[in-house]
């Protein structure tokens, strides 16, 4: 999904499906095989008490998208990225920013970690198309990476190479709320941890703030 302007099908051309499960909200859509973005939309993933009720609520949306795009005889497949998503088990594995605790199986999906995936995207689509060797850094609740070298895509022998987020960078730093470890690039970089430094410069500011 690495065009951001909307386009109509025009043809019957095979299409595919995207879904990228975030900390904070979940986006999905429908491409070509050029990644042009074909139709798109958007939930949170924090509103949900249950994982049955997260994946219920993601197939009705994506099911009128894919009516508009012209049924589902339309589709030849569906990646997922997802926090800790295990490329070789099809399994999210004990996720800190996802609401479902433990290894949650996704099985008949095909999944990878959701930086693993953008990092494909780019070097198929975008900003890395052409490059053999690079690192996609992905900012939003979380900070994850996707390492590709010599054009392929380093998993590592678990499925979790490259999560540079959850790398120590102060010795016993902030505490990151989801892995109970202290001082995490994640604890400070990400979205979260940008809004948790601003709090934190606030408290200790005696000036007047719109903050």
């Amino acid at each position: 999904m690495a065009k951001s302007g909307l386009s109509t099908p025009t043809s019957f051309e095979p299409l595919s499906i995207g879904i990228d499960i975030g900390g904070t909200g979940t986006k999905f859509g429908i491409v070509d095989r050029n990644g042009n973005l074909l139709f798109s939309g958007e939930m949170s993933t924090r509103g949900h008490a249950n994982l049955e009720a997260f994946i219920d609520e993601l197939y009705n949306r994506l099911s009128v998208l894919i009516e508009k795009a012209g049924g589902s005889g339309r589709m030849r497949g569906i990646g997922v990225g997802a926090p800790n998503g295990n490329y070789y088990s099809g399994t999210v594995e004990y996720a800190p920013n996802l609401p479902w605790r433990g290894i949650i199986p996704l099985a008949k999906l095909i999944l990878t970690n959701d930086a693993n995936a953008a990092a494909i995207g780019e070097m198929m689509y975008g900003a890395a198309k052409g490059m053999k060797d690079f690192i996609m850094i992905t900012l939003g609740t979380g900070v994850g990476s996707g390492i590709v070298a010599n054009g392929k895509l380093i998993y590592g022998h678990d499925g979790f190479a490259g999560e540079l987020g959850h790398t120590i960078i102060i010795n016993d730093g902030r505490m990151h709320e989801g892995t109970g470890k202290k001082g995490s690039l994640e604890s400070y970089a990400s979205a979260t941890g940008v809004k948790l430094t601003a709090l934190e410069m606030l408290e200790k500011s005696q000036e007047d703030s719109l903050l």
